[in-house]
């Protein structure tokens, strides 16, 4: 508001009606993006974007990033983010953050991304934070600082990010920019594991087979095992055959089960499988074996399926 004030005396009833007209032209502009006309989006936002108005300017960003009813153009898509980015639109600092990072657009340059995420970051931009934190950590456009990527990826993760929990716990089960706190990495793991994050999963698992940060619970261990199991970590299939093949966690040892998440975790590559599996031959039953290759087989046929959905 404080750009159309001084308009507001001169004009008066006319600046209405003129931003009126803007906000029409944008609804306009977002309901043909939201049906996929890209082409008369464009059209649309042009205009808007060209007059100033910083959601179109992001858009026009948007569409030329992505080729969307225009032929993909970096240096065009930049040259829009900037725009918005200049007026304080966080999404679109972002952008150019991170168009400056990968070079797209313009020159690679580390030291603009950490800029304009900065900019983003201090708006609550957590995607923009979760970056600063991977920066400051790899030493990207700055020398590496394990405090500055603990404080940024905190701030991301207290806003919700999954991958920035994920990186504390690693932190702090590491003694990386913090003190070893395994109750403190076991908390974050946990928040990134209910958010779908497979690795998170198998070290919540891995904390409760060890007794790490958490009191020991091998049938809470299995629990998270298989949720990481099933969005396809590797390791995690691997030590549910581990449980299954001592018997943790159930009443006894289940051979069938261990043979499965051996097979799924060597066909996923785990190479360590092999041998367990191996030696699992020499003690199992014919018809075991065939029951627990045909279980295997299934599964990994019922994953590869679902991720073709």
């Amino acid at each position: 508001m404080k750009k159309v004030a001084p308009m507001l005396a001169l004009l008066c009833l006319g600046a209405g009606l003129t931003l009126t007209s803007v906000h029409a032209d944008f609804e306009a502009g977002l309901a043909a993006y939201e049906a996929q006309d890209y082409a008369k989006a464009l059209q649309e936002f042009r205009p808007q974007a060209e007059g100033g108005d910083i959601r179109s300017q992001f858009y026009m960003g948007t569409l030329y990033d992505n080729g969307l009813g225009v032929e993909q153009d970096y240096v065009e898509a930049y040259r829009w983010y900037e725009m918005a980015a200049n007026q304080g639109d966080a999404a679109a600092q972002y952008a150019v953050a991170t168009m400056n990072f990968y070079g797209q657009g313009k020159a690679e340059d580390y030291g603009l991304a950490i800029q304009w995420y900065g900019k983003a970051a201090a708006q609550g931009h957590r995607d923009s934070q979760y970056n600063l934190g991977i920066m400051h950590g790899n030493g990207y456009g700055t020398p590496p600082d394990a405090n500055e990527a603990h404080k940024w990826f905190l701030a991301a993760a207290e806003g919700g990010k999954a991958d920035a929990q994920y990186n504390l716990g690693i932190m702090y089960q590491d003694g990386v920019g913090v003190m070893p706190d395994p109750a403190q990495a076991f908390r974050w793991f946990v928040r990134a594991g209910e958010q779908g994050i497979a690795a998170a999963q198998a070290r919540v698992g891995i904390a409760y087979a060890s007794g790490q940060g958490v009191e020991r619970d091998y049938v809470k261990a299995r629990e998270w095992f298989l949720q990481a199991a099933e969005r396809g970590d590797v390791p995690a299939q691997s030590f549910l055959g581990r449980l299954y093949l001592n018997g943790l966690g159930m009443d006894e040892q289940d051979l069938v089960n261990a043979y499965k998440w051996f097979k799924i975790a060597n066909s996923n590559g785990d190479q360590e499988a092999t041998n367990v599996i191996a030696t699992l031959r020499g003690y199992m039953k014919a018809e075991d074996i065939t029951t627990a290759e045909q279980a295997a087989i299934q599964w990994v046929s019922e994953q590869r399926a679902s991720r073709r959905q």
